[in-house]
């Protein structure tokens, strides 16, 4: 059986005797998460992602194995994030138009910057930022359609710094994505996201070359520090089927293209041993 806790407002003292855990903009189960469940829509990515945050807020070590690949030392007062956007690497003006990212989850020595709703940046060794997919691909950058999504996330990623301008020393960027996506399971399991994971990690110059693309004047730093940032990148991906211990959350789907392969949230939440969970947002 899950063992629920959540805040809000992340902070360096504890609230009462729970220490936070888990933090999103206000009223977002009231307005994304508890209505995608009363509606049992269950191609609604955040209640995936939340699903996922939920049921690590009480182990972020176990988290991070999964979002990294690996263990990395949590600090002291390790949040989970979701829906925040990242500290903007273009000016003002031009990051609010076009260049803003928010990250699905995030992970690792993050903050909220001052005077800036939302927003995080860093403030030690390494950082993991998350991006959820379920039926969804990347979509191309409203501006500038040939810049995706999956390449700005990696350029804020890169130059989230504290601030001091420090950069952490590791970053990891992770896509969270049902297994039929990863594995390309079935026929209509092609997506963007596959390909351009595969070129960054394994053709880095590829990387490099869509980095290059966006034109905007940055806020502090400038292209070749953003470059030179590349090795300092770990790409992962990890499927919600590995994260919330379920197996084979999406098949064929004939006549159509794919489906959920449960029936309802009712019987997700159940099979996760989680059904005190349910009733609180159902």
């Amino acid at each position: 059986m899950l063992h629920i806790e959540i805040q809000t407002t992340p902070t360096k003292e504890k609230q009462g005797s729970m220490r936070t855990s888990l933090f999103h903009p206000p009223r977002h189960v009231d307005i994304k998460i508890r209505p995608a469940i009363q509606k049992n829509n269950l191609r609604a990515e955040e209640v995936w992602t939340y699903l996922v945050a939920r049921k690590y807020e009480n182990d972020h070590q176990a988290l991070v194995s999964k979002l990294c690949g690996t263990n990395e030392e949590l600090p002291e007062h390790s949040t989970i994030w979701l829906e925040s956007y990242l500290f903007p690497t273009r000016t003002r003006n031009e990051e609010q138009n076009c260049w803003k990212i928010r990250s699905d989850m995030a992970i690792g020595h993050l903050e909220l910057a001052l005077d800036r709703d939302h927003q995080i940046q860093s403030n030690g060794k390494w950082i993991c930022i998350a991006e959820s997919k379920w039926f969804a691909d990347i979509h191309d950058n409203s501006k500038y359609p040939e810049i995706n999504q999956l390449s700005q996330i990696i350029d804020h990623a890169l130059l989230l710094h504290d601030k001091n301008a420090h950069f952490p020393e590791k970053v990891y960027v992770t896509l969270i994505t049902p297994n039929y996506f990863k594995e390309k399971l079935g026929k209509n399991s092609d997506r963007k996201y596959w390909e351009k994971f595969n070129e960054y990690k394994f053709e880095p110059e590829k990387l490099e070359k869509d980095l290059r693309l966006c034109p905007l004047p940055f806020l502090m730093h400038n292209v070749e520090t953003l470059i030179s940032r590349i090795k300092a990148l770990s790409l992962c991906w990890v499927t919600f089927e590995e994260l919330l211990e379920l197996p084979n959350l999406v098949e064929d789907n004939i006549p159509g293209k794919h489906r959920v392969t449960k029936q309802s949230w009712k019987h997700i939440f159940s099979e996760m041993g989680a059904d005190n969970l349910y009733n609180e947002l159902s």
